[in-house]
């Protein structure tokens, strides 16, 4: 069988695949075109091979391929029972009764365990808990021995006792051996606060599981703990003296120059990528003794998807109970706020009635081009709404221009993510642009050829890597990136683009066939944890796009990313690409379509010395610019020009040193 024949397929199970018990199914269709036979499929995972459990016929992709013999016969039913984790697999046909194999799609394939078994012990009224107290319970799991029991509230983390003798339990449950010392409970009371208490459980192989949330609790008064992160990285001896700084709540900042509390406020949860911005920020401010909470509108559990976050996270609705999380027992002096949106916009109006605090507002997009995309309208149409009517057609999760105006002129600052953006700001009001950066996980990879293999990328093809969201604004540009890739392997490149993020509804449905078959989609990926990792498949980065009313304004995250990793970067004129230089920070179009970013690809592929000189100018330009320290620096300059945050004392800075040192791993010599 040909390498080369063509292949047409469907997948019926909703890809990226969700996580199934034990097991994963896939369903759908796949047959070679004119083949002399029928196609035959499988699917691989690691060295494992998998038949179907049933080829059901398919008169529908007969009636699609009426001249092919063998499209009544090309249906597939797959039930491949896995360990639970996550794996790599291929879905294979052949057409040569199984001699030579052709990889149809490669697949990130999720498998969960068995659930945990637990409960907690009856507590409040109606699943609410009003007053602070210890809380019990039990747990086992019926596969694994467990490791590690935590009990969260919000987002903090109170010490467990578990293993302790649950003879009850063992009656319910006698074939279950590990029921016997299943109960746990927490050694002190619970803090004041407002959340959802959850047990969260890591088994001995190391699998993470959480108890169905059972209680919510609002306690306004009780003792009160900071976050335990990375328990086993803390020193028991620094803890200690900060849990005893947190609760001696006069002690913290009475030598301070000035109040340190700092609020940040953000539009959406921590899988947004300004949370990356917001999240790094708060870590270096904290690391120099400020006192840091981030604040969302809602999904404060999503704070996992920034896995080195050492600040407290809250939800808006949380904003009464502020001062009980600062150590001082204030509210803060400063609230940062990213975008103008009308939602952020009303919080910011509650912590400043509530708090006095100074405004400092964060700007990173074109906000009146991002509604008019929104309504379909035109820049100018948008202009000529009356404000009765933008307040009609605006939701709260943009921005109002009129709205985003006044409360601008109502801040102390605004800091910008591009010069560009100045244009937006008031007259009289200071601004400074600070770059974002990109974190140390990300400073250089070299190519993972061992991961390349297992999605069935030969050594030779190109890769492109591409992360982030697709939505409206920017599904026109990304749809180039799909459609450069399949005109790379048309000129007779092969090449893959792999794609990590969520789609907008409709996204893939204006792509051919051949558009759609170089592409590896991995879902979403944690930033921190996973992404650097798959980045590292990459020959080149590119970022689609042209100059315009949304381009100019913004700096796409993940550019710091692309050039820290020490790849050639290809980039249009526009934002980040009016300032490298071509040919040697990186490769600059004028329009980042399909037909240039082809030509581009093309080229470094023929030349291999530009490529090689691009990737160390991508690795230079990021040494010089994309440090999250040097962008705090002019952060923390500019608070102190417009605002009066304080300074933080020598025990404040003295602490923060002593766990930086605990959260820093230790690295063989």
């Amino acid at each position: 069988m040909s390498s080369n024949a063509a292949i047409a397929y469907r997948l019926e199970t909703p890809y990226p695949l969700q996580p199934s018990r034990n097991y994963f199914r896939l369903e759908g269709w796949a047959l070679i075109l004119n083949a002399d036979q029928s196609t035959l499929t499988r699917i691989r995972v690691e060295d494992k091979i998998f038949a179907p459990e049933s080829t059901p016929v398919r008169k529908d992709v007969a009636a699609l391929y009426p001249d092919s013999p063998h499209a009544l016969a090309s249906g597939f039913v797959f039930v491949c029972f896995l360990p639970f984790g996550t794996h790599l697999g291929q879905l294979e046909a052949s057409a040569d009764h199984g001699k030579s194999w052709a990889v149809v799609k490669s697949m990130i394939i999720p498998v969960s365990s068995h659930p945990l078994r637990g409960s907690f012990e009856p507590a409040g009224v109606n699943g609410r808990l009003n007053e602070t107290a210890r809380l019990a319970g039990w747990c086992w799991h019926p596969e694994f021995s467990i490791k590690e029991v935590k009990h969260l509230f919000g987002d903090r983390e109170l010490p467990v006792d578990f293993g302790l003798p649950r003879p009850d339990v063992l009656q319910h449950f006698p074939d279950q051996p590990e029921s016997e010392f299943s109960g746990f409970i927490t050694q002190e009371n619970l803090p004041r606060g407002k959340g959802t208490i959850r047990l969260q459980v890591t088994t001995t192989c190391g699998r993470v599981y959480f108890l169905d949330p059972a209680l919510e609790a609002t306690l306004p008064s009780g003792s009160f703990a900071p976050p335990r992160q990375h328990g086993e990285m803390w020193d028991d001896d620094v803890f200690a003296q900060l849990r005893t700084s947190r609760l001696a709540k006069d002690s913290a900042h009475t030598s301070a120059i000035g109040p340190t509390n700092i609020l940040f406020a953000l539009y959406g949860d921590f899988t947004s990528n300004s949370a990356n911005h917001v999240s790094a920020f708060a870590n270096e401010l904290i690391s120099r003794g400020y006192d840091c909470i981030v604040a969302v509108p809602q999904h404060m559990e999503t704070i996992g998807s920034q896995p080195d976050a050492r600040f407290l996270a809250i939800e808006f609705d949380d904003l009464e109970q502020l001062p009980s999380f600062y150590r001082d027992g204030q509210g803060p002096t400063l609230v940062h706020v990213w975008t103008t949106r009308q939602l952020v916009d009303a919080f910011a109006s509650r912590v400043r009635s509530l708090f006095k605090s100074q405004l400092i507002v964060h700007l990173e997009d074109n906000e009146r081009e991002i509604l008019a995309r929104h309504l379909n309208l035109s820049l100018r149409d948008l202009a000529a709404l009356s404000d009765v009517e933008l307040t009609k057609l605006t939701p709260e999760s943009l921005s109002h221009p009129h709205r985003a105006e006044s409360f601008l002129r109502t801040a102390k600052g605004v800091t910008l993510i591009v010069d560009e953006l100045a244009e937006f700001v008031p007259p009289g009001i200071p601004h400074r642009t600070i770059w974002p950066a990109a974190s140390a996980a990300f400073f250089p990879r070299p190519q993972n050829f061992d991961l390349r293999k297992k999605l069935g990328i030969a050594a030779g093809d190109i890769v492109v890597f591409y992360h982030g969201n697709v939505h409206q604004s920017n599904a026109a540009e990304v749809g180039e990136l799909y459609r450069a890739i399949a005109q790379v392997n048309g000129a007779g490149y092969p090449a893959w683009l792999v794609r990590t993020g969520r789609d907008l509804e409709g996204f893939k449905t204006s792509f051919t066939s051949a558009e759609r078959s170089h592409v590896i989609e991995l879902g979403f990926v944690k930033r921190a944890k996973d992404l650097p990792a798959f980045m590292s498949l990459a020959d080149v980065f590119v970022q689609p796009g042209q100059p315009g009313p949304f381009n100019d304004y913004r700096f796409p995250s993940k550019l710091p990313e692309f050039f820290a990793l020490g790849r050639p970067v290809i980039l249009p004129r526009t934002n980040l690409g009016q300032t490298v230089v071509h040919r040697r920070d990186a490769y600059v179009l004028e329009h980042a379509n399909a037909d240039s970013i082809s030509r581009a690809i093309i080229e470094l592929r023929q030349h291999p010395d530009l490529a090689h000189t691009l990737a160390q100018g991508a690795l230079d330009f990021a040494a010089r610019q994309f440090s999250w320290t040097r962008s705090t620096d002019l952060l923390l300059a500019f608070y102190h020009e417009v605002t009066s945050l304080g300074q933080p004392d020598e025990k404040q800075i003295s602490a923060a040193a002593s766990i930086n040192r605990a959260l820093t791993p230790t690295v063989a010599s």
